[in-house]
């Protein structure tokens, strides 16, 4: 059975989300065949599994999808304390705690099925979808033509799978979680670019068409770095439901995800008999455009077994600066290598180029 060696793993997460587990299978390699066994994946809800049974083709897109998210944030953190590394996919740490780190990959992941789903349209691998719609503008020097990513139909099937489980939960964290999935979404949106092809002799640009394409996966991911950097940290009101600006002091890690009263009060008591919160709650709402979190991220210093947490202790850093933050204050040690490399290189005639094998003495930095 396809992927089996996955189910302990699965069983240890008691907080199921079916695209959480796609992130596991995504490090997997996928079957070459075109069947896709929904059934291999525990955990899926009712909606979900038919949802994977009628659309196997775009189910396959989806775990693309997913295995470069996991590799784009690996990329975006590789020299920070945080790394995306875990043993499986993104790991349990993003489940467990409700931190900006847990926003960014939410985001990056929703945003990635949809762009996956939507180049696999254009691709004509998905029966149920095709190119994209073309802009209504009228445009002034090219003609609209060719096929475009069918971003449209990749954030709508990216809503029904991975929106789905949150959706039919009230809690604080799946609020979360839904806006930091549509911002992922609005952020892919945002980026889609032109692209363009010239039609004449000798290339010349007598016609030019051009159509609509989704950002390279690691520009999308870089752009929600900076979002990832501007994160708000929010609560949730307890007479709205919604999510609102946290101000400090911050709420400690025992009230997770919901304001707490300093002291307990009785139902329906009169509000002038409420007591005060032990922080404030502001009234801004929280911007629809920024990625939000509930709690301060964990210690990524030391190691958690329980949260897949490996600490930085080993960790490579490449100069003073980055060492100082990578290492938590610990310092580091050097180590010198030699590394062997393509020196005086010259291209001859034709048509390939030929180098000498050179040595060089490399210094090395990793944390205590």
């Amino acid at each position: 059975m396809i992927y089996t060696r996955l189910l302990p793993f699965f069983l240890f997460i008691h907080v199921v989300q079916a695209w959480w587990m796609l992130t596991q299978m995504a490090s997997a390699p996928l079957p070459s065949s075109h069947y896709f066994d929904c059934n291999s994946l525990p955990g899926l809800s009712k909606k979900q599994l038919e949802l994977c049974k009628h659309n196997p083709s775009a189910m396959r897109a989806v775990a693309n999808g997913l295995k470069d998210a996991v590799d784009e944030c690996q990329t975006q953190f590789s020299n920070e304390k945080w790394n995306c590394s875990a043993k499986h996919g993104f790991g349990t740490a993003l489940l467990n705690i409700a931190s900006r780190e847990s926003a960014y990959v939410y985001a990056l992941s929703a945003g990635a099925v949809s762009h996956s789903v939507a180049k696999a349209c254009a691709k004509g691998l998905i029966p149920d979808c095709g190119c994209g719609d073309r802009p209504r503008q009228p445009a002034k020097d090219f003609i609209w033509s060719g096929c475009s990513d069918n971003l449209k139909y990749g954030n709508q099937f990216s809503r029904r799978f991975v929106d789905i489980t949150e959706k039919r939960k009230l809690d604080s964290r799946a609020k979360m979680n839904l806006h930091n999935n549509r911002v992922g979404r609005k952020v892919l949106a945002s980026s889609m670019k032109t692209k363009c092809k010239c039609h004449g002799v000798s290339g010349s640009c007598v016609t030019k068409t051009c159509w609509k394409v989704v950002p390279d996966i690691d520009e999308f991911a870089k752009n929600l770095k900076i979002k990832y950097e501007r994160a708000q940290q929010v609560t949730v009101t307890p007479d709205s439901n919604e999510l609102i600006v946290r101000t400090p002091p911050a709420v400690s890690r025992t009230e997770r995800y919901i304001a707490q009263p300093a002291h307990p009060y009785k139902v329906n008591a009169p509000t002038n008999q409420l007591p005060q919160y032990e922080y404030q709650l502001s009234t801004m709402p929280a911007n629809r455009a920024d990625l939000v979190f509930l709690e301060d991220s964990p210690d990524y210093c030391e190691i958690d077994p329980k949260n897949e947490i490996g600490g930085t202790r080993g960790r490579e850093c490449a100069n003073d600066k980055e060492c100082d933050t990578l290492c938590c204050g610990r310092g580091y040690d050097t180590k010198y290598e030699w590394q062997t490399e393509p020196c005086h290189c010259r291209f001859e005639w034709c048509c390939e180029v030929k180098c000498q094998q050179c040595e060089r003495l490399v210094e090395r930095r990793f944390c205590r």
